[in-house]
């Protein structure tokens, strides 16, 4: 019996809850939560400044097949309510109908139409629903895994992305300074994986 309950935790320990049966539907990669960010900054006054932020309350089903990308795909689901750059104030006004207008768009969501390879990185293709509206985006997705000397491996998936907020009907300007909040925020998505 103690040998039959070792070789259990020997398999559920070196074979993750994500791997698959032979003929089954993948599953979504498991990220570290509480070492993954969805960041973004906005340049102020012309980039002389800039205000720095993230969303803390998100879900991303990623499925990734390095060897076939056309089995690889991409959701993200981002709740606006999350929105946190360290002051109540500003979070509030961007929670407002003046920029993300929460009430009637409470999510930004990305659902990816293809994976493709762009030199030593990727590209996801698809849509990208904000503020109520949906474009069409190719977003730049790198990953890098590292290996310590003890065999533990992490990977990193990367987004770094510019989007123009008034593409997406989010056109408020400053009463006095109409160029102090920039219109190009660049996004910083780190999502880590053991």
């Amino acid at each position: 019996m103690r040998l039959l309950l070792s070789v259990f935790l020997f398999f559920i320990t070196v074979f993750p809850a994500n791997a698959q049966d032979a003929g089954s539907e993948p599953s979504p990669i498991r990220f570290d939560r509480n070492h993954s960010t969805l960041g973004f900054n906005v340049p102020i006054v012309n980039g002389l400044s800039k205000v720095t932020g993230k969303f803390t309350d998100f879900t991303i089903d990623l499925i990734w097949n390095e060897t076939d990308l056309t089995a690889s795909s991409v959701r993200l689901e981002i709740q606006v309510e999350s929105i946190d750059t360290g002051i109540d104030g500003r979070n509030n006004h961007l929670k407002s109908d003046d920029f993300f207008d929460v009430a009637l768009h409470p999510t930004i969501t990305f659902e990816s139409k293809s994976i493709r390879r762009d030199g030593l990185g990727y590209l996801a293709d698809g849509q990208l629903t904000m503020h109520g509206v949906t474009r069409d985006v190719s977003l730049p997705l790198t990953n890098q895994t590292y290996t310590s000397d003890a065999g533990d491996s992490w990977t990193v998936f990367r987004v770094n992305y510019k989007i123009d907020r008034t593409d997406y009907g989010m056109n408020w300007k400053h009463s006095s300074v109409d160029f102090f909040v920039g219109d190009e925020i660049e996004t910083d998505i780190v999502l880590l994986t053991r």
